[in-house]
Order: structure tokens, then C-alpha cells, then sequence
């Protein structure tokens, strides 16, 4: 199985030695580690990383530069495969284009839903890119690619619709949060990942 990391557990769980220890375990099972190149663009400080995190960002994508060139890590260009692009874009549109949405954005301002620097933010248009490009991956292979992500599928300003849950109706795809991960290749010590 390929356990595709969502950019939340690379900030929020991992350490860059903690990726190399556990790849290292990766190694000896028929389990691998997977990103995809937007995931790897939100590791970028000012992207998904706060200033404060970007030392640890940084040296994290080093790591994992290192680990995708030395084939250690699967990677998945999303960006400019076509299938994988086709689905994400079609996932952005149909789930996020509200993000775009003047009278939406307005809507949101006026219920202080978001506020005028959350909007102003670079990253407002960009929420959940991780995710989206996650299921873009997992929709095609089910079978072979499972998600592993803390965040809970809900989509930004609309908190009723969970795009893991739809997904996984729809195409079958696997969700595990960090710790379901954990359990399921073989409860690796958390020295080991965080």
C-alpha cells in the first residue's frame, strides 16, 4: 500500500529525521510513502508553513527532495499529469470555486465567516489544495493508495460538506488520520515520526 501524506502531518507530526528513521522501516515492508508535488509546493514557507515554521519547512523539503530523487519517497505530479490534473481541477471547481465567488466571498466577509485579511491571505485561494490533490491520486487507485491526513475533509466555508466522505462513497478511496496510520503499518514509534 502507498500511504499518501496529506501537508498537515509533514508540519504538524514529522520531523525531518523522523521521515528518514521511518522510511528506513518503510524499507523492510511492502509499504510505501507517498506525496504529491502540490503537497510538496505547501511545504514551501508562505505557502501552508507560518514564518515561525520555516526553518522545520525547509529541512523538511530538503528531506524529501533527497527521498523522491533517491526513490525512496512515490511522488505524484498532479500538476501536470492529466488524469490526476483532470481530477483535481474538477474537485477545485465543484468544491471550491466558491472561493471565487464574489457573492459568496461577500456573503462570508458580512457572516464573519472569514475575515478581510483570512481573504487578502495567498493562501486563501489555495485551501485544501493538499487535500484535493491527495483524493485526485487516491480516486484513480483505491485500491493501492490510502490517504493519511489530521484534517477532517470539510471543505473551507462550507463545514456540511466532507470531501473524504463523498470520496469514499463515490470511488472508494481510503482516509486514515495519523494515528489509524500508525496502527496499520505497524504502530512505528512516534520517535521514529514526530
Amino acid at each position: 500500500m502507498i500511504y499518501l501524506k496529506d501537508t498537515c502531518l509533514f508540519i504538524n507530526r514529522f520531523t525531518s529525521l523522523g521521515v528518514i528513521e521511518l522510511l528506513q522501516s518503510y524499507k523492510e515492508s511492502s509499504n510505501k510513502f507517498g506525496i504529491t508535488d502540490v503537497v510538496m509546493n505547501e511545504l514551501r514557507p508562505g505557502s501552508a508553513v507560518k514564518p515561525e515554521d520555516a526553518d522545520k519547512s525547509n529541512s523538511m523539503l530538503g528531506v524529501v527532495n533527497i527521498l523522491e530523487k533517491s526513490r525512496d519517497i512515490k511522488k505524484y505530479d498532479v500538476e501536470t499529469d492529466d488524469e490526476y490534473k483532470k481530477n483535481f481541477k474538477k474537485i477545485r471547481k465543484q468544491f471550491y470555486g466558491h472561493l471565487e465567488d464574489i457573492n459568496a466571498v461577500k456573503k462570508a466577509l458580512k457572516n464573519n465567516e472569514i475575515s478581510k485579511a483570512a481573504f487578502k491571505n495567498r493562501s486563501y485561494r489555495y485551501k485544501d489544495y493538499g487535500e484535493c490533490s491527495c483524493i485526485a491520486v487516491a480516486m484513480l487507485n483505491p485500491d493501492e493508495v490510502s490517504i493519511v491526513s489530521d484534517d477532517k475533509g470539510r471543505v473551507f466555508l462550507k463545514p456540511n460538506i466532507n470531501l473524504f466522505d463523498k470520496y469514499k462513497d463515490s470511488h472508494g478511496i481510503n482516509v486514515l488520520g495519523y494515528n489509524e496510520w500508525l496502527t496499520e503499518v505497524g504502530n512505528y514509534s512516534s520517535s521514529k515520526s514526530g
